[in-house]
């Protein structure tokens, strides 16, 4: 007899015990039994392993993600996104209307429809001024983006479909067990259903499966996300940061570039630091896997790092005895409404 016949007379032989089996084996093919599995501690596997993460680390080194010189890559971070200090941050401004625009809007703003309607005639009663000067007050939005990447290995178990008509299979020199696949139909009842099964078997043309557990796999995860905010430490929405950086920005090198004549310029300071920005950045875009063996590369970038000084008109307008304060939007034009200005206070 050829030595391949006796495994072909297991495979044959095993079909005896499948219905006994079918319970048991299940149970020990579900996906739950083989995450909880733990390293045997065989050097064998061992070998294995370290040879696959061998060839892992070079392919990971091929793709930029490892230098030549490093061996280990366990939980390797690359990246600027790990050090504020690497992340290079750039400064812009968005310059204001004309301050005599925006003196016409504050203005404006002032009058009744009355008013506005007798200024058509030239029959003005009492105008409004215009007191002290216009201050232009720049308010610093950060605007942050960013990637995180990671490549790990994860166990996983595999169930492969074979065709109707097999009957035993044999993998890699060792057999594997066939399971029916238990197909329930609605409209036959569970106990001839279950007489059914008992009088067939494997030979029988029913779906079958086995089962490849301990499957190593090199797997990666991305995310990629964006974060604006003031600098007070308010999250903006993409439809307020439009309202607020509606006009074109230009970068700036430092902040003497915010001069503005014709008025004067208050400088707002930020509170939220760039370290602070960066690491609510990292809770928001780091999406780690949920099961894993082993981390072997952990990359976070951050592609853009953005702080923007937006301008708000202040404007102090006085109509008989009542002074007031008239807040406009020095980027598109318009007074500040109170959504806006909830966001800058």
């Amino acid at each position: 007899m050829k030595p391949g016949d006796h495994g072909l007379e297991d495979i044959i032989s095993g079909l005896n015990t499948i219905r006994e089996q079918l319970e048991s084996g299940a149970q020990a093919s579900s996906p739950d039994r083989t995450n909880d599995t733990k390293s045997s501690g065989n050097a064998d596997e061992k070998s294995a392993s370290l040879a696959l993460e061998e060839y892992l680390a070079s392919r990971l080194q091929q793709i930029g993600e490892v230098a030549p010189e490093r061996k280990e890559i366990r939980g390797l971070k690359t990246g600027n996104g790990w050090d504020p200090s690497q992340v290079i941050e750039h400064v812009f401004k968005i310059d204001p209307i004309p301050v005599k625009r925006a003196i016409e809007v504050a203005l404006s703003s002032n009058r009744t429809w009355k008013e506005r309607l007798l200024s058509i005639f030239r029959r003005r009663k009492q105008e409004a001024k215009i007191v002290g000067t216009p201050t232009v007050e720049f308010i610093p939005i950060w605007r942050v983006k960013g990637f995180h990447e990671c490549y790990y290995l994860r166990i996983n178990t595999y169930k492969v479909n074979v065709k109707d008509d097999v009957v035993g299979v044999e993998v890699e020199g060792a057999s594997r067990d066939l399971i029916l696949e238990r197909k329930h139909r609605r409209f036959i009842p569970a106990v001839l259903f279950e007489r059914f099964r008992m009088l067939g078997s494997l030979l029988a043309s029913e779906s079958k499966y086995f089962v490849i557990s301990e499957v190593l796999e090199l797997a990666t995860k991305r995310s990629e996300s964006e974060l604006t905010m003031t600098g007070l430490g308010k999250a903006l929405t993409q439809d307020e940061e439009m309202a607020m950086t509606a006009w074109r920005s230009k970068r700036i090198f430092d902040l003497s570039d915010l001069k503005v004549r014709g008025a004067r310029v208050n400088v707002r300071e930020c509170t939220v630091t760039k370290e602070a920005l960066l690491n609510k950045f990292r809770d928001q875009v780091i999406r780690m896997p949920e099961r894993f063996k082993q981390i072997l590369s952990n990359r976070l970038q951050i592609s853009e790092l953005k702080r923007i000084y937006v301008p708000f008109i202040r404007v102090s307008v006085e109509k008989g005895l009542v002074p007031r304060e008239v807040i406009v939007n020095g980027s598109s034009g318009e007074l500040a409404d109170t959504e806006l200005l909830e966001l800058i206070e």
